[in-house]
């Protein structure tokens, strides 16, 4: 049969058994608000799918890619990556990085045998894309000043940073940096670069088996126990019970 003839047979079939595709403004309006890092746009987009069916377990209103139901969500998830990290793209993102993202959670839905497993992991996945391009945007709106020692201490988490390291390798005096980074962020240098350590930390915790106590000398806490409190301070769970729910839930 040729492809125009199965085509001209699958629609029919779809209109024979009432099987309808996402509205195109309800899915380009949830990847817009992915790319945009508008959470509580995300977070009602996904209430409203989820009320309609057209986000969760229903292959006739997402269309059937394979024949095979954990295939065909996979394809999907394909799908969605592939458009969202070009949008966020076009939003401002890091070119490297919105493509990077992608990239790796294809290859690790690739490994999952279950059709709730690929949900869950769609779910983290459009969480990541939101929660950054939640903060590319507020970078976006940072003085150049705070945007670059914002770009400094992402390049040298695994390093000892202070506040002097970063003006001198701005050319800006530590106090003038200090004040403007803080009414622009509303957090202390120091603060922030505990915090991205901690998120850093987090990934590895999900994504890698590197003990504890290496990810707390790799970030420079003074001691396992410092690693410790400020990570349940953060997070709300012990960075073993942190790895024990989030590495399993999506690996297993």
């Amino acid at each position: 049969m040729s492809i125009k003839k199965e085509l001209n047979h699958s629609i029919f079939l779809n209109r024979e058994y009432n099987i309808k595709h996402p509205e195109l403004d309800h899915e380009f309006g949830f990847y817009r608000a992915i790319a945009t890092g508008n959470k509580s746009m995300v977070e009602e987009y996904k209430y409203l799918f989820a009320k309609s069916n057209n986000f969760e377990e229903n292959e006739q209103l997402q269309g059937l890619l394979s024949q095979d139901p954990v295939q065909s969500q996979k394809y999907h998830f394909a799908i969605l990556a592939a458009l969202v990290s070009r949008l966020c793209l076009e939003e401002g993102l890091d070119r490297e990085v919105a493509y990077g993202m992608s990239d790796l959670y294809i290859q690790k839905v690739d490994t999952l045998t279950t059709v709730q497993q690929v949900f869950q992991l769609r779910d983290k996945m459009v969480n990541d894309y939101t929660n950054t391009m939640h903060e590319t945007k507020k970078r976006q709106s940072y003085s150049r000043q705070t945007a670059k020692a914002i770009d400094y201490i992402s390049n040298n988490l695994n390093a000892r940073i202070t506040l002097t390291d970063i003006a001198d390798a701005l050319n800006m005096t530590s106090s003038y940096l200090s004040k403007l980074f803080s009414k622009e962020t509303g957090q202390s240098i120091s603060a922030y670069i505990k915090e991205e350590k901690l998120k850093a930390a987090a990934n590895m915790l999900q994504y890698s088996d590197i003990s504890i106590t290496d990810i707390s000398e790799y970030y420079h806490f003074s001691s396992q126990s410092h690693f410790t409190a400020s990570f349940t301070e953060l997070f709300g769970l012990t960075p073993k019970k942190y790895r024990d729910k989030y590495n399993k839930k999506i690996f297993m």
